[in-house]
């Protein structure tokens, strides 16, 4: 645990998970809770007109969908793609193919490090 000053508010308060404080952490829930009611009670909008409506980022509600937090399929026009292979996607970071294709991958690594570790020459 550490002393530190709140990035948005600059109040001293000692950090143990979230990086700010936690009145910021309190609004900053507060603001994503107006936003997925907004989006909600509003569908089909774009995210620009999401953004403008609430008062927020584009890039705020941007994290809230990759986060996986808001679900761009259910209710609002976002143009959120695959960090892999573009393909349009409600949320998160990758479609479920590339996230499963980056997992084999990761697991073929692991795998083939493990089978290079066996055979080192011991002395």
């Amino acid at each position: 645990m550490q002393a530190m000053n709140c990035p948005r508010c600059g109040k001293v308060f000692v950090r143990i998970r979230d990086p700010i404080c936690e009145a910021c952490v309190k609004e900053e829930e507060q603001i994503f809770e107006n936003v997925r009611e907004f989006i909600k009670e509003n569908p089909n909008l774009s995210l620009n007109e999401v953004a403008e409506a609430c008062e927020v980022t584009v890039k705020r509600i941007m994290t809230y969908i990759r986060d996986g937090r808001i679900d761009a399929s259910q209710g609002m026009r976002a143009d959120v793609t695959c960090s892999k292979c573009g393909k349009p996607i409600p949320g998160g970071r990758m479609c479920e193919k590339c996230v499963l294709e980056t997992n084999f991958q990761l697991n073929d690594m692991k795998n083939t490090k493990k089978g290079a570790g066996m055979f080192t020459n011991r002395r």
